[in-house]
C-alpha cells in the first residue's frame, strides 16, 4: 500500500528539489567574461616636462553607469546592459586608472598618482563621467562606444579650478558582439585620455609659480 505524503511534506520536497536545481545551475553555468581598459602608451609630439606632482581623482558618474555592467542604449531615453560580460570594476575607477597610466606614460610630470595616495600634489585632475555607454545608432547593427568626461584642472592647496572643459570620443564597434564593443570602448577611452593629457599640458597655469 502506497503511503501518501502530507501536503506540508510534499511542499518541503518540492522546495528542496528547486533549491538543488538552483545550486546545480550555479555550478554548471560558466562565469561571465570580465573586460578592462588599457591606457595609451605613446604620446608623439608631447615633449614638455612639468616640475610638479599631479593627482587624479576618481570621476563622479551617475548611478546608471556607475556599475560593473556594460551600459548600452537603443534610444536617447533608455539605458540597458549587455548580457554576456562585465567590467572588472566600475567605470569611474577604470577611467581614473587609465588617466593615471596615460600621464605616467607621457612622462610629462615629476610624479602622478591617484588622489587616494595622498600625494603632496601641486595640481589635481577632477571630472564627471557624462557618458560611458554603447549607443545603437548605426544602420549596420553594431553600436558606437561613447565616452564623455567633463574635466577640471584644480590648483592645490587652494582648491581653485583654473580650467575646465568637456572631452569626448566615440568609436564604432566592428561587430555587434561584446569583445568588439569593448574594443571600441577601449579605443574611445584611449582617445579621451590622450586629449586630457594634451589639454592639461597646454594650460598656461602650469607655468605659474607654485607654493
Amino acid at each position: 500500500m502506497t503511503k501518501k505524503l502530507s501536503p506540508l511534506r510534499h511542499l518541503a520536497l518540492v522546495l528542496l528539489a528547486l533549491s538543488l536545481a538552483s545550486c546545480a545551475k550555479l555550478f554548471t553555468e560558466p562565469p561571465r567574461p570580465l573586460y578592462r581598459l588599457t591606457a595609451p602608451a605613446d604620446f608623439p609630439g608631447v615633449t614638455r616636462h612639468v616640475d610638479a606632482q599631479l593627482a587624479i581623482a576618481t570621476p563622479y558618474a551617475p548611478a546608471a553607469i556607475d556599475t560593473q555592467r556594460i551600459a548600452m542604449s537603443r534610444s536617447p531615453t533608455t539605458l540597458d546592459y549587455l548580457a554576456d560580460g562585465d567590467w572588472t570594476d566600475r567605470p569611474p575607477p577604470l577611467v581614473m586608472t587609465a588617466l593615471v597610466e596615460a600621464f605616467e606614460n607621457s612622462r610629462a610630470f615629476t610624479a602622478v598618482g591617484p588622489d587616494s595616495l595622498d600625494l603632496r600634489a601641486d595640481f589635481e585632475i577632477e571630472g564627471d563621467l557624462r557618458q560611458f555607454e554603447a549607443v545603437y545608432d548605426s544602420p549596420n547593427g553594431a553600436p558606437t562606444a561613447r565616452v564623455a568626461l567633463a574635466v577640471k584642472l584644480v590648483k592645490v592647496p587652494e582648491r581653485k579650478i583654473i580650467a575646465q572643459t568637456l572631452i569626448s570620443a566615440r568609436q564604432a564597434a566592428a561587430a555587434n558582439v561584446t569583445p568588439q564593443i569593448v574594443e571600441a570602448f577601449n579605443t574611445a577611452m584611449a582617445s579621451v585620455a590622450k586629449q586630457v593629457v594634451v589639454w592639461t599640458l597646454t594650460n598656461p597655469a602650469l607655468s605659474a609659480p607654485r607654493r
